[in-house]
């Protein structure tokens, strides 16, 4: 019998953690990339300067090839050479088409499985190619389209406005006024180095975070193994995840515990912080520490920065650009700058899919649908309801482990391999999702499916 054919969308980590699961399991795989080299945002395409990671070492490896060279806070380069390594050693790279656009992935009949899905590429050379294969993997996972917010008046800037992927060299923010938008993990790294590099540096955000060290304990314990298996009982239990009485112990007790201390938790960080990240109210974060989408780590650096002046925020949103380099926040103050970095993240988006597909994979109507983006109705975050033979890997971005990747590539090959034993109705899957959604609206008010930190339970 023929090796099934599998076209896999973007060869940063979760394409190639699919690609390598495949490939061991007698399919005939070829990744596309639209980069010039692997990794995804850890990539030289896409990393930003001085991008780093905020873990400690050996978390952000994959299970069957350990990283020697891993270190705490590894800089992007080093994500990147351990990628290259693991796309070496499993013969990944020449099964890679770098620099190949997707244009569009649809088929004539979605419900038929015996059809092939048609995939229109656009090559470096700007020539276009149709091809076919018998599955489809979209890898491209939540960081692939970067999120730039237009302004109010932005016509009238005579800087430049840039998304943080786009700043590779210190140089860029040299006698430059800068303003950086956001105030999450990747704002705080560019406003650290703005402030060692440029003239003046503003933080600009409309959301505070409750910020933790690196390390707990007097230094000594790093703050990941916080985030550990353990950690999770904190909160309800997940919706059909395993039952036993340990089980209902440990979510009892360690809600329990933890919902009793979590209120002296924020008060010991509103005491730490009092002199510099809190000397200002209004910066102390409304909502509850509990929830690990309001926390936020930070480095000494920019602590010292903020002390020492050379990062000033405001708690606010920019409301018009009025001249050459005046912006009017919508707190009715004005700053002037040069270089606006747009520390926003990145949007859910699949612009390959043809609409027909597209309105195929989003069937959930309730209002606790996402409007953040395409809010896909996957089973179990991979593959959609009535439509085969293709599967999306890497849409929850656990904050801590590859291996939740690992664990979703061999669901998804068993599945390809009619090995996995669906339920009996599409309402049933359909069911799952939306108790799902609910359950993460509840626990944490976000209206995304793919919440990222909620993810060692289901794994399971």
């Amino acid at each position: 019998m023929a090796r099934k054919s599998v076209a896999i969308i973007g060869a940063g980590v979760s394409g190639l953690a699919a690609g390598k699961v495949l490939l061991e399991d007698g399919f005939d795989i070829t990744i596309f990339d639209r980069h010039k080299t692997l990794g995804g945002i850890w990539s030289p395409d896409w990393a930003y300067v001085h991008q780093h990671t905020q873990t400690i070492a050996n978390l952000m490896e994959f299970s069957n090839l350990h990283d020697t060279e891993a270190m705490d806070c590894a800089p992007w380069e080093n994500i990147h050479n351990y990628l290259k390594r693991y796309a070496d050693k499993f013969h990944l790279v020449e099964r890679i088409r770098f620099e190949t656009k997707i244009i569009l992935i649809d088929k004539s009949d979605l419900k038929n499985g015996n059809l092939p899905w048609i995939i229109k590429v656009e090559t470096a050379s700007g020539d276009h190619e149709t091809l076919q294969f018998d599955l489809v993997v979209v890898a491209t996972g939540l960081f692939s389209t970067p999120e730039e917010p237009n302004f109010r008046g932005q016509n009238n800037f005579t800087g430049s406005i840039q998304h943080i992927t786009d700043i590779k060299k210190e140089d860029q923010l040299k006698n430059k006024r800068v303003i950086v938008i956001g105030g999450a993990k990747s704002a705080i790294d560019m406003a650290t180095l703005a402030a060692m590099h440029a003239n003046s540096c503003h933080m600009v955000f409309s959301h505070s975070y409750w910020i933790l060290p690196h390390k707990i304990l007097r230094g000594y314990i790093p703050l990941d193994y916080g985030f550990s298996r353990i950690f999770t009982h904190i909160f309800d239990p997940f919706p059909n995840a395993p039952r036993s009485a340990a089980f209902y112990f440990l979510h009892r007790v360690f809600s329990f515990v933890f919902t009793k201390i979590s209120d002296s938790i924020a008060n010991f960080l509103i005491s730490k912080y009092k002199s510099d990240l809190f000397a200002d109210e209004k910066f102390i974060p409304k909502e509850s520490i509990r929830n690990p989408h309001n926390l936020m780590r930070v480095t000494k650096e920019f602590i010292t920065m903020i002390r020492e002046n050379r990062i000033i925020r405001k708690l606010a949103s920019i409301d018009e650009i009025i001249d050459e380099t005046t912006i009017r926040l919508d707190s009715g103050e004005f700053l002037q700058a040069d270089l606006i970095i747009c520390a926003t993240g990145f949007i859910e988006t699949f612009p390959f899919l043809s609409e027909t597909l597209t309105k195929a994979l989003v069937k959930n109507t309730t209002t606790s649908k996402s409007d953040e983006g395409i809010d896909l109705d996957l089973y179990r975050r991979i593959i959609p309801i009535g439509i085969p033979n293709i599967a999306f890997i890497g849409l929850p971005a656990p904050i801590h482990t590859w291996m939740f990747y690992e664990v979703q590539c061999h669901w998804m090959s068993d599945y390809f391999l009619g090995r996995i034993k669906l339920p009996n109705t599409e309402k049933e899957m359909l069911e799952e999702i939306e108790t799902t959604r609910q359950f993460i609206y509840k626990m944490f008010k976000r209206k995304s499916y793919y919440f990222q930190y909620y993810w060692l339970e289901p794994m399971e």
